[in-house]
């Protein structure tokens, strides 16, 4: 077709790759939390591939409940990543403009 010039949209396509990956990289440093019952809090990098830490208030060792403690850590463990991984998704989302591209966003 005359008058397209399929080298612009490589060139685009690649700048928005540039893009994409240099905020998939300022995400890992990123930090996001959950919690559970306000005893257990949860931190997990932005893009949601790892948890940077746990805290475990005294009040939920009180009494000796085990598996109390056990479905708090879950909860909380699955709330940070749940919100790691929408706040991942939602600064792609900015830096694509709402495009998906299959293996980048």
């Amino acid at each position: 077709m005359p008058g397209i010039d399929i080298n612009f949209f490589i060139r685009q396509a690649n700048k928005l790759t540039e893009k994409i990956e240099k905020r998939k990289a300022e995400l890992a440093t990123e930090t996001v939390t959950g919690t559970a019952a306000d005893m257990v809090t949860v931190t997990a990098a932005g893009n949601g591939e790892s948890i940077k830490s746990i805290k475990i208030d005294k009040k939920a060792l009180e009494g000796g409940d085990v598996a109390m403690l056990e479905d708090m850590l879950t909860a909380a463990v699955n709330q940070a990543l749940t919100n790691a991984l929408t706040h991942r998704n939602t600064e792609l989302s900015k830096v694509s403009n709402g495009v998906k591209i299959p293996g980048i966003t």
